[in-house]
């Protein structure tokens, strides 16, 4: 999420749109992992760190 945000500056739809494109994904299978990703490891360093590098309004 953080490089295609950075490549193409895309609001969240735009930029979910892009990475699903790229990994052969619909938008909702996208937003389906990201979801799984935030509820596994939305409280660790790491993640936290990543989710720095997006708006705010990003919501996953």
């Amino acid at each position: 999420m953080c490089n295609c945000y950075r490549a193409c500056g895309a609001d969240f739809e735009g930029t979910v749109s892009m990475v699903g494109g790229a990994r052969g994904l619909t938008s909702e299978e996208v937003k389906e992992i990201l979801s799984r990703i935030k509820e596994e490891h939305g409280t660790e360093a790491e993640y936290l760190e990543m989710k720095k590098n997006l708006p705010s309004n990003f919501p996953l």
